[in-house]
C-alpha cells in the first residue's frame, strides 16, 4: 500500500491529475453541468504537485516527509466528495 502512494505521490502523476480534473471540469462545464466542482481538487493536487517539485529540486536530502501529510489529506478531503458531486448534481435548469 505504501509503495502505490510513493510511486502516485511524485510530481509527474499529480501533475497528470491536475490535467485530468481541469479537462473534466472544462467538459463539465462546456454540457452545462456543474464543472467548476472539480476546481477544489485540481488546485489541492496543484499545490501538492508543487510542493513535490519543491521538495526534490532543493530539499533532495529530506529523508522523512512529514510535509506531505496536509497536502495528501487535502487531496482526499476535497477529491472524494468533489468528484461524484459534479457528477451525480442535476445540471441547472433555466
Amino acid at each position: 500500500m505504501y509503495e502505490l502512494i510513493g510511486m502516485l505521490y511524485q510530481t509527474v502523476p499529480l501533475t497528470v491529475g491536475v490535467v485530468v480534473l481541469l479537462a473534466l471540469s472544462w467538459v463539465l462545464w462546456r454540457r452545462r453541468r456543474r464543472g467548476e466542482l472539480l476546481l477544489l481538487p485540481a488546485a489541492a493536487w496543484f499545490l501538492a504537485a508543487l510542493d513535490e517539485w519543491y521538495m526534490s529540486t532543493f530539499q533532495p536530502q529530506m529523508n522523512i516527509r512529514i510535509d506531505a501529510l496536509p497536502f495528501f489529506a487535502l487531496m482526499v478531503f476535497t477529491t472524494l466528495p468533489c468528484v461524484p458531486m459534479a457528477f451525480l448534481r442535476r445540471p441547472p435548469t433555466a
